[in-house]
C-alpha cells in the first residue's frame, strides 16, 4: 500500500490510517455490511496483490472493523484485540496439568476468556484424537491454523502446553504459523531436578534413545508395572518408589536442569518473542505456606506478563489468597525412592546434595 499509492515507498509522510471509503466509495459503505475477510480481499485486490500481511498499515474501516498486523482485528466499538495465542513450555513431570488448570483458572479470574480446549498439549500427534480441529491426513500447521481461526472468530483466547520448539523440518511450518499470530509464551520448570528425575522413573518414561532413568517398585521392591497410572492408585494405598539408575543419574539431572535455558534461547532463535522464566516450586509455594504467599504472586505475575497480560494486582492476589493450605507440601525423597543411600551418595560425590529433601518442606 504504501508503494503503490504513496508514490514513495520510504516516504515519512506516508498517513498512519487509510479510509477504505478511498477504495469502495462511501456510499458503498453505508449499504454494505463489512467482514473481516470481505475488507482483506478488497485491499488486497486494489493493492495489486501487493499488499504483505506482516506490513499492513493499520486501517480504519467505516463500518467498525480496524484491522491490524498478525492477522489479527478488533471491533471499533468493542476497543479491545483479540488475544494472542499462549503457550506454556514445560516438559512432563513438572506439574504441567497442575499449572495448565491453574493458568486456565487465574485467566476466568482476571476476565481473560478462554477456548475449553480439553487437551492440554495441542501440538504433540499422540494427542490428535482429543483435538476437536484435527483432521485425518492433514498436518499440525494446518490443523494448529484453523484452531486460531476458530477462536479469534469466537473471540476468545488460546492457551496450551508445549514441551519444546525446534528448528526441524517438521516444525518449521508451525512456528510459522505461531509467530504469524503474535503468539506470547513463557517457560515453567522444575527448579527440584531430582523430582522431576524421580517421577520420571516411577511413570516408566523411557524418552528416545535416551539411557535408562531406572524402574518404577512397590513396597517391597518388587517391579511395579502401574507407571501413568500410578498417580491414580497411589491414594487407593498403592505406593511405587523409585530405583534411580546411578550409572546414568547425573546425565539425566543436567539435562533436566538445562531444559529452561536451552528452550529460551531457541525460542529466541527461531523468531518468537522473549519468554520469561518461572519455577513450578514458586508458582505453587502458596499452596501450603500462607508465608510463601509472596513468592507465588510474583511468579504468576511473571508468568502472566510473559503471555501478555497486565492484570489488576488485586485480582491476582485474592485467587491466590483462596487456594492457601489447599496442598500438602512436598514429601521427603525417602517416601519416593527405594535406593536411599546409593542416591544420596552420589549426589553428595558430585556436588548435589541440596537437591536431596530429607524432611517434609514447610
Amino acid at each position: 500500500l504504501k508503494s503503490k499509492y504513496s508514490g514513495n515507498p520510504s516516504a515519512s509522510t506516508v498517513p498512519s490510517a487509510l479510509s477504505l471509503s478511498a477504495f469502495v466509495g462511501a456510499d458503498m459503505l453505508k449499504t454494505i455490511s463489512f467482514s473481516f475477510a470481505l475488507a482483506v480481499n478488497i485491499l488486497s485486490a486494489a493493492a495489486d496483490s501487493d499488499l504483505q500481511s506482516n506490513n499492513i498499515l493499520l486501517i480504519q474501516v467505516q463500518s467498525g472493523l480496524v484491522l491490524g498486523s498478525n492477522d489479527t482485528y478488533k471491533t471499533a466499538n468493542e476497543g479491545k484485540q483479540n488475544p494472542p495465542p499462549r503457550m506454556i513450555m514445560q516438559r512432563g513431570c513438572t506439574c504441567s496439568s497442575t499449572v495448565m488448570q491453574y493458568t486456565r483458572s487465574l485467566f476466568d479470574a482476571i476476565g481473560e476468556p478462554l477456548y475449553n480446549l480439553q487437551v492440554k498439549e495441542l501440538l504433540r500427534p499422540v494427542h490428535m484424537d482429543q483435538n476437536p480441529w484435527f483432521q485425518e491426513g492433514e498436518d499440525v500447521a494446518t490443523m494448529l491454523q484453523r484452531s486460531l481461526n476458530a477462536t479469534v472468530e469466537q473471540g476468545l483466547g488460546l492457551l496450551f502446553n508445549n514441551f519444546k520448539v525446534s528448528q526441524s523440518d517438521n516444525m518449521k511450518a508451525v512456528n510459522e504459523v505461531l509467530i504469524s499470530h503474535g503468539t506470547r509464551t513463557v517457560i515453567v520448570h522444575r527448579q527440584n531436578s531430582l523430582d522431576t528425575l524421580i517421577c520420571e522413573v516411577r511413570d516408566c518414561f523411557k524418552g528416545n534413545h535416551q539411557p535408562p532413568r531406572g524402574y518404577p517398585v512397590d513396597l517391597e521392591g518388587k517391579p511395579n508395572d502401574l507407571c501413568f497410572l500410578r498417580r491414580g492408585a497411589d491414594g487407593g494405598g498403592v505406593k511405587t518408589k523409585a530405583v534411580m539408575t546411578l550409572e546414568h543419574m547425573m546425565h539425566h539431572l543436567a539435562e533436566a536442569e538445562a531444559y529452561a535455558k536451552r528452550q529460551q534461547a531457541m525460542l529466541k532463535t527461531v523468531g518468537f518473542q522473549d519468554a520469561s522464566v518461572v519455577t513450578v516450586e514458586d508458582l505453587l509455594a502458596h499452596e501450603y505456606s500462607k508465608s510463601k504467599l509472596k513468592t507465588s504472586y510474583k511468579a504468576w505475575m511473571t508468568l502472566l506478563r510473559s503471555l501478555g497480560i497486565t492484570p489488576k494486582r488485586r485480582k491476582v492476589a485474592d485467587f491466590l489468597k483462596e487456594r492457601i493450605g489447599t496442598y500438602s507440601p512436598p514429601e521427603p525423597h525417602t517416601e519416593s525412592v527405594w535406593n536411599v543411600d546409593e542416591v544420596v551418595d552420589a549426589l553428595k560425590k558430585n556436588g548435589k546434595q541440596e537437591l536431596w529433601r530429607s524432611v517434609t518442606e514447610e
